[in-house]
């Protein structure tokens, strides 16, 4: 291969590795990804349009048989989650058989409040070289897709970290109001620190306008990290779909 080859090919993949793609129509930013499933998040829950509640939960299993493993999570905190046949482990993309489970492994478990785990992905065997990194492109897609409405994760640090999704009612310097949808109505700050992102490109904080679709990034105390652009209504702004 050229160099010339080489540099295209090095330049596509770098650009499909800042966004991880969940659903047609959407794109969820690697960046945003990284922030709140990286191996610094504790555990998340997302709620979905349906009504439905997914919870992320990470840390070591203490106990396990064929209908239950116990976590002890990172700040302390010990979570029994259901199991079932249709619980699959997952370890490195390969499928292991649930029976093969045991205390001491670091496992990622999504699984509904109401129901028994989805997936178990195993981040770390002891005395194995495996390591924990982000959860896989099916979980980000199944959890951060179309039907979320919003979502918080617990960090190591014990900052909490949220995910709105909704349509803008109102927009000033230092706040927007997001409609979410549930219905619910939830004011953000914002400051010029706030990155507005479209496409993948970066829009002044001033375009922000209402009826525009969002995706919020921000802690629980301070403003937003970033608004996302999803849907800007016809005949709003450059580019607007």
């Amino acid at each position: 291969m050229s160099s010339r080859r080489f540099a295209l090919l090095a330049a596509i993949l770098a650009t499909l590795s800042l966004v991880w793609f969940v659903a047609p129509g959407l794109a969820i930013r690697k960046a945003i990804v990284v922030q709140l499933f990286g191996p610094r998040m504790v555990r998340a829950q997302m709620l979905e349009k349906s009504g439905v509640q997914m919870n992320l939960d990470r840390g070591v299993i203490t106990q396990v048989n064929s209908t239950q493993l116990t976590l002890k999570e990172f700040d302390g905190r010990i979570q029994s989650i259901p199991l079932s046949t249709s619980t699959q482990v997952i370890h490195f993309g390969h499928q292991l058989p649930l029976s093969s489970l045991a205390a001491k492994w670091r496992v990622l478990v999504t699984w509904p409040a109401t129901g028994a785990a989805e997936y178990v992905d195993v981040e770390k065997i002891p005395h194995s070289r495996g390591k924990s990194g982000l959860p896989r492109r099916a979980i980000v897609a199944q959890l951060l897709g179309t039907k979320m409405v919003r979502a918080q994760t617990l960090e190591k640090s014990g900052l909490q970290m949220n995910l709105d999704r909704g349509l803008i009612t109102q927009v000033s310097d230092t706040q927007l109001t997001v409609k979410e949808a549930d219905g619910r109505i939830q004011p953000i700050s914002i400051d010029s620190t706030t990155r507005v992102i479209r496409l993948g490109h970066q829009l002044p904080l001033t375009s922000l306008a209402a009826k525009w679709r969002v995706l919020v990034t921000w802690p629980a105390t301070g403003p937003a990290l970033s608004v996302d652009v999803e849907r800007i209504p016809r005949g709003q702004g450059k580019g607007a779909g």
